[in-house]
């Protein structure tokens, strides 16, 4: 794909690899869309997406890169201001990024993100993707095909324009994220509420950005009247296999619905990959609001780094 006539004029983030599946989506989707029949969508953890942008000094839903499972690579015309989040690592020219910092690059400079503890990241640049909002979101909708870069996929080649950059420096997270339990509410067909939560459950291989199947014991499920899925509805089809729906996930569905797992906690679960186990904890409308305060504080625990300090100098040495 050429370059766009004018892009050495501003910043551009050039896709060399985009790895098993890399897009471009934003934090908040399209929710005010789903009485048309349109998924929500964004950024299938949101909260890792809000966290990077945060680091760079962008607003929380400013467009930027998902990955998915790592393996992809982006380089860079101009020096910039980059961070990753979620469950990639990163690699900036041989010298090691870590998911909880914003760091200065260098012009040419190439971001690797490979295998992490979990199944996406996210490749935030100060000034934001500059791609045009449709429906009044920056993310792809993969299966209709618009938004975003093009409405797909990203592939080898693309060039993606970066807004204008602020004032951001580099800067650290020192919060930590909830782990343990799934926390869920019970949804409105509660009779498999006790069922899903005395079983451990692993993820199985139909995971995506639409839901996470899971393997385990049988429960009682089937199809119900259609009813609007919110974010982290767990559905439980005929075949008993619960589903945790995700950003994707449709507007409505028909299948019985035991629970819904809990704001804070949908994130978590779209970070697991095939394989992975997990439980999940009943908890009150307080405890839930409670954890999504303590997630929402958590992701405010950002502070400047100190230029004079050992790691900023090897940073500066390798990128400056």
């Amino acid at each position: 794909m050429e370059r766009p006539v004018g892009a050495t004029l501003r910043l551009v983030i050039t896709v060399v690899d985009p790895g098993p599946l890399s897009s471009v989506q934003d934090a908040a989707g399209r929710p005010g869309w789903r009485r048309y029949g349109v998924p929500v969508g964004g950024s299938a953890d949101a909260w890792s997406a809000r966290l990077a942008n945060l680091l760079v000094g962008n607003d929380e839903n400013a467009a930027l890169i998902e990955i998915t499972l790592g393996g992809a690579r982006f380089g860079t015309d101009a020096a910039c201001l980059v961070a990753v989040s979620g469950g990639v690592s990163a690699v900036v020219d041989g010298l090691p990024l870590s998911t909880a910092e914003a760091r200065p690059i260098r012009a040419g400079a190439t971001i690797a993100l490979g295998f992490g503890d979990g199944a996406r990241g996210y490749l935030a640049v100060s000034g934001g993707l500059d791609v045009p909002p449709v429906l009044d979101g920056l993310g792809t909708d993969l299966r209709s095909a618009f938004g975003g870069h093009e409405g797909r996929a990203l592939r080898a080649g693309d060039h993606l324009p970066v807004g204008t950059v602020g004032s951001a420096r580099p800067a650290v997270w020192r919060g930590r994220r909830a782990d343990g339990p799934i926390r869920i509410m019970p949804g409105p067909h509660p009779d498999a509420l006790m069922p899903l939560t005395e079983a451990e459950w692993i993820v199985g291989a139909q995971a995506d950005r639409t839901g996470v199947r899971l393997d385990g014991p049988a429960i009682t499920g089937g199809e119900t009247d259609s009813m609007g899925l919110p974010l982290g509805a767990i559905q439980v089809p005929p075949d008993g296999r619960p589903i945790v729906m995700l950003a994707d996930r449709p507007v409505t569905g028909g299948y019985v619905v035991p629970a819904c797992v809990v704001a804070s906690d949908v994130g978590r679960v779209a970070q697991l990959r095939t394989g992975d186990e997990l439980r999940f904890r009943v908890v009150s409308a307080a405890e839930a609001r409670k954890a999504w305060e303590q997630s929402e504080e958590s992701l405010l625990l950002i502070d400047p780094i100190d230029p004079g300090d050992e790691e900023s100098l090897r940073w500066t040495g390798a990128h400056g």
